[in-house]
């Protein structure tokens, strides 16, 4: 089953609260889905359903809570991870008795999770939008691995956001174990534009992911001395924070509160310097806009995409 194929279905939507990125995946894949006469239900936290009502203002969502994931100070992904595995676990089992209540209560035919490993149902078919088949990890970290091959075993299907080949994603999309997969291409939302306007912007910034990281990756491009003016996106709480001491003639802070005017902005830009996460580099492929490209620290499947990107 493809996306191309569902049509006059009610569909239930989550996508992972873990920055900013699932949301931006699941723009396209629901403007499709609409396009094809099925009835959409989003469920995510306020953060999440602000973002899609500015692209659907008609949209329907319900309120659905996140995992319990707090990055600490140090930046060390891996330790938080670990710090919070007890308390995410029981969100994961609570959540599954709630998608099971919300499939009853709004008639769904069809639950789409993006990576969100209790967004299942037992009744219906439940699809898992997820671009790490196989995670990053080390050799002693097998377990993690087997876990994760586990949860998706469980739903009916696997959407992975890449070509056949594994052209953007390498050996993280690869299907190594037999799953029920649909390779169904790269999803950017800058594909529901069909006017491009002209680039005349230099450089862009793009300062994405949790606060810790983005606060260090900021200070890091603004230390570098430039003769050219540079435009930065950065979180709301970000821009709040150095509206006053960075906006310079040389350097213009963009809240990304409005997405939309961020979408456009972005459209404008010769180059783009940004994070790895995938759904970035899904946005630069669909853009075709020459990048510079780093890795969030910590973050493996960052690191590992920057490298194969660099080849």
């Amino acid at each position: 089953m493809s996306p191309e194929e569902i049509q006059n279905k009610r569909i239930l939507i989550s996508p992972l609260n873990w920055g900013m990125g699932h949301v931006a995946r699941c723009i396209p894949l629901i403007d499709q889905l609409l396009k094809q006469d099925n009835q959409i239900i989003v469920a995510g936290d306020e953060s999440q359903l602000t973002i899609f009502t500015q692209y659907f203002p008609n949209l329907e969502t319900v309120i659905h809570g996140g995992y319990p994931f707090r990055f600490g100070k140090k930046g060390n992904f891996a330790l938080d991870l670990a710090a919070r595995f007890l308390a995410l676990n029981k969100r994961l089992k609570r959540e599954l008795r709630e998608t099971e209540v919300l499939v009853k209560k709004y008639s769904i035919d069809l639950v789409i999770s993006d990576h969100r490993y209790g967004f299942r149902s037992s009744s219906v078919p439940s699809i898992c939008l997820c671009h790490q088949i196989n995670l990053p990890v080390k050799a002693l970290e097998g377990w993690v691995q087997r876990i994760h091959h586990g949860y998706l075993k469980r739903f009916t299907q696997i959407w992975v956001p890449d070509f056949h080949d594994s052209q953007l994603a390498g050996e993280l999309s690869k299907n190594k174990i037999d799953l029920n997969t649909e390779y169904i291409g790269p999803l950017s939302r800058f594909a529901i534009y069909k006017d491009r306007p002209v680039k005349d912007i230099e450089e862009l910034v793009i300062i994405s992911g949790p606060s810790i990281y983005g606060e260090k990756f900021l200070n890091q491009i603004v230390s570098i001395p430039r003769t050219t003016s540079l435009m930065v996106i950065v979180s709301d709480t970000l821009y709040e924070k150095y509206k006053n001491s960075l906006n310079q003639d040389n350097i213009v802070l963009l809240s990304s509160k409005d997405w939309l005017v961020c979408d456009q902005t972005i459209m404008r830009a010769k180059k783009i310097i940004s994070r790895s996460g995938y759904s970035t580099l899904m946005d630069l492929y669909d853009l075709g806009i020459p990048s510079e490209l780093t890795a969030t620290p910590g973050q493996r499947e960052q690191e590992y995409l920057v490298e194969l990107w660099n080849k």
